[in-house]
């Protein structure tokens, strides 16, 4: 497909042609946009799959800072964030398709990978975003190139590499709420065209945006959802031969902070599904609309508090033995200790804590070959994987005097203490695969392809979970409304010395024996993938694909109620997703327009379904079984309506089915056909930029926004966890000097819409439910400079 000239502020970055070697792509070739939809570089317009690509300069100007605000601005994909922070589980759904499950032990449909290598970690994934130069959101199965796991699609970002110039930049801003942020990078040639060194780093603060109410004793009543976060990297390419490159990466991430924390929504059972609670009261008679609960605003008992530290070794080796077979080699170790301790009621009392520990460290190997014959390119390798991985959960529920008994206020004969669930588990993963794709060129506007990938892995796994009795005294008490009650305040040491001294034993009282449970499950699947493109035009091209894409089966872990169902159903099967796509991309000859339209079947065996449920005072998370079918449409644009102006847009449909669902309420069961969670029926995504040369430089004025229509939060389609509709506004305006230096004020949330973005549904625990709010508006200004 010929290209022209392309909207010059969207895409102002011009570069060669990444070679297949490096695969850097999403910079500008020429006038083109560069992708890696297919492990090789090509041009954005002539790859025959749902392609959304955004290069560093449009990531920067939309002031794109996390996984969340890259998707934010594409349609048909939503986006999950434990409590809004950086540093925390990020979880992307893809046409609907996603993972609930903010366990870490538990791996998303969406993979993400930067610099080739795979990020298994949800919780890993902002480390990695800082001084991007590509990032790419590949819609649809991409199990054949992209490798274990990806029946949703992929997340691909690269990084910038070492260059032969003295660069650097750096970054200073200020805004509301306190927050802060410094960034600098800087480029180090050390042997002109042999050796250089890039270093980067981030460091991003804010205040807490929820104010807690709590006035009692103890160290509950701290302000929630403040930010810390730091993220460093350093990169060393040596260029041995022109034809050999060796690149060692180092990333170090660490993320911490009173940062958790929910919100108090009574919900109520009926038969075969929950409502919000229509009196707004929850079993002990609290009301958190009547106490002062705004979006904004919390009265909770407990602690909030996290630490996430992330370290990421990556060595890569290219090797080109001619000009038209490259050889890559990408090694990858990452380790990463995390805890959470979460007050998760968002009331006075002591319903529910969670403290959880997840420390985990996995190795990777990819060897590939890169074949571009006259007509034909292909693509072969293997893949290896090795993970360690220790979890553990401890939930004090239903605890303190008074409460333990049921009451809403202490009475005579009341004791301290409660329920604790406790929560081990370790699991040992290996995993093996190997793959191959080819593309022909039948003629010069036929082009076919077909891709296939065996694995094969094995996973052992091992949980013990219970439901106990403890009698930990009391931290203290609270009165409110005239009730008094006993309150149990814990850090991460108290929890842990919770479990090792107050135990008294299982609560048989309310059913749960205590299971510990061990097994190993193994797996051998195969992905492939056919394809055809054809050039209608010299600007437009035509394509059409199966994919028969297979994600792993695996073990229910973590926080989950082993005792509500069979043991059998602990181990859960692989999925297949069967999908059915086909699109046009197209563009004016001057290529000042282009318009990429999608549609897409997906017929799914098995799908991994996510429900979150509570059964004999139990907290849980349960992946089921369920065929299902998810269909849709969407389109990508892009325009230069005029010199300097510049316009995107994009919106996806999506309709889902899950077949079969069983959801409890009020002691009745309904089965029937639901959605999936996650999955709006409408999104939208655009942009407006503009910008003209002013004294000695150039000016730019630039407004982004989304919307989401509502959806449910997971397969049960409780009327209780639907999400409400969420529109989200951003603007910037940045004075650019030719001397280098720029200064820009920007906002994110412009109407400071703090709609629901997650509910959970705890109605069987006396009426209690969880929500949590969108972060507020945000604005600031920042200075800096390049060089």
């Amino acid at each position: 497909m010929s290209t022209a000239v392309v909207p010059s502020a969207l895409y102002a970055q011009t570069a060669s042609v990444p070679s297949q070697a490096s695969e850097q792509p999403n910079v500008q070739s020429g006038n083109d946009i560069i992708v890696t939809a297919n492990r090789r570089a090509e041009s954005l317009q002539d790859v025959g799959a749902s392609v959304m690509a955004f290069n560093g300069e449009q990531l920067e100007n939309l002031r794109v800072e996390s996984a969340g605000d890259l998707a934010g601005l594409t349609p048909n994909v939503d986006f999950k964030k434990q409590w809004g922070s950086k540093g925390n589980a990020s979880l992307f759904y893809i046409r609907g398709i996603g993972q609930a499950d903010f366990n870490e032990g538990s791996e998303s449909p969406t993979t993400v990978y930067i610099d080739d290598f795979y990020i298994l970690s949800s919780s890993a994934v902002d480390f990695q975003t800082d001084d991007v130069a590509t990032a790419e959101i590949l819609r649809g199965p991409q199990g054949t190139l992209f490798g274990r796991n990806s029946t949703a699609g992929a997340v691909v970002m690269h990084t910038n590499q070492p260059t032969n110039y003295l660069e650097g930049s750096a970054k200073v801003s200020v805004g509301n709420h306190d927050s802060t942020g410094i960034s600098g990078v800087l480029n180090i040639p050390v042997i002109s065209d042999r050796l250089a060194v890039r270093f980067s780093a981030t460091r991003e603060t804010n205040g807490a945006t929820t104010k807690n109410l709590f006035d009692g004793p103890g160290e509950g009543a701290n302000d929630t959802h403040e930010g810390n976060f730091l993220a460093a990297r350093a990169i060393v390419r040596w260029d041995v031969t022109d034809d050999l490159d060796i690149t060692y990466k180092y990333q170090y991430g660490l993320a911490k902070g009173r940062n958790g924390g929910d919100s108090s929504q009574p919900m109520q059972q009926l038969e075969g599904y929950t409502i919000v609670k229509p009196d707004g009261t929850d079993g002990f008679g609290y009301n958190p609309t009547e106490s002062g609960q705004t979006s904004t605003s919390v009265i909770s008992d407990g602690i909030n508090d996290f630490r996430n530290k992330v370290q990421n070794h990556l060595l890569t080796i290219n090797y080109d033995v001619n000009d038209a077979v490259t050889l890559t080699s990408v090694t990858g170790y990452l380790k990463q200790f995390k805890y959470t301790l979460e007050e998760c009621d968002g009331t006075p009392r002591t319903i529910c804590a969670a403290y959880q520990t997840n420390d985990q460290k996995y190795w990777t190997q990819e060897l590939r070959a890169a074949v571009d014959l006259d007509r034909a390119r292909l693509t072969f390798g293997g893949f290896y994987l090795n993970q360690d991985y220790a979890n553990q959960w401890t939930l004090p529920i239903i605890s303190g005097t008074g409460t333990f008994q049921g009451h809403p206020s202490i009475e005579a004969g009341d004791t301290p203490g409660g329920l604790v669930q406790y929560t081990p588990n370790n699991s040992k993963l290996e995993s093996y695969s190997f793959f191959g794709n080819i593309s022909f060129d039948v003629t010069d506007r036929l082009t076919l392809s077909g891709g296939l990938r065996w694995n094969h892995e094995e996973r052992d796994f091992q949980q013990v979970e219970g439901l106990y009795v403890h009698d930990h005294p009391d931290t203290g008490q609270y009165t409110i409304d005239g009730n008094t009650f006993g309150i149990l305040v814990l850090d991460a040491e108290g929890m842990e010395n919770l479990i090792a001294n107050y135990i008294v034993g299982p609560a048989d009282p309310v059913g749960d024996p205590v299971v510990d449970f061990s097994d190993t499950f193994k797996t051998t699947f195969v992905n492939y993938q056919l394809g055809i493109d054809y050039e209608l035009t010299d600007d437009t091209l035509a394509y059409a694909s199966f994919k028969h894409g297979v994600k792993s089966g695996g073990f229910n872990n973590g926080l989950v109620n082993f005792s509500a169902f069979d043991l059998d159903a602990i181990p859960f099967k692989n999925e297949v997703n069967n999908a059915f796509e086909g699109g046009v991309k197209w563009q004016t000859a001057d290529g000042r327009i282009r318009i990429n339209p999608g549609i897409f079947y997906y017929d799914y065996k098995n799908y991994q379904a996510t429900a979150f449920t509570v059964v004999n005072g139990t907290l849980g998370v349960q992946v089921i079984n369920k065929d299902a079918v998810v269909y849709g449409v969407e389109i990508d644009t892009w325009a230069n309506l005029a010199d300097g102006l510049d316009l995107t847009f994009g919106a996806g449909y999506l309709d889902t089915k899950v077949k079969d669902v069983t959801n409890v309420g009020g002691g009745v069961a309904v089965t029937e056909d639901r959605e999936l969670g996650s999955a709006p029926h409408f999104q939208a995504s655009g942009s407006l930029r503009y910008e003209m040369e002013m004294f000695d430089g150039t000016l730019s004025n630039q407004a982004s926004g989304s919307y989401t229509s509502s959806r449910y939060v997971d397969v049960l389609n409780d009327p209780a966890t639907k999400l409400p509709a969420y529109i989200n506004v951003d603007y910037n305006i940045m004075y650019k000097d030719n001397d280098g230096w720029h200064v820009s004020a920007y906002v994110k949330n412009l109407t400071n819409n703090t709609k629901a973005l997650q509910k959970f549904n705890f109605a069987s625990l006396y009426n209690t439910g969880q929500i949590n709010y969108a972060p507020p508006r945000f604005y600031g200004v920042e200075i800096g400079f390049e060089f």
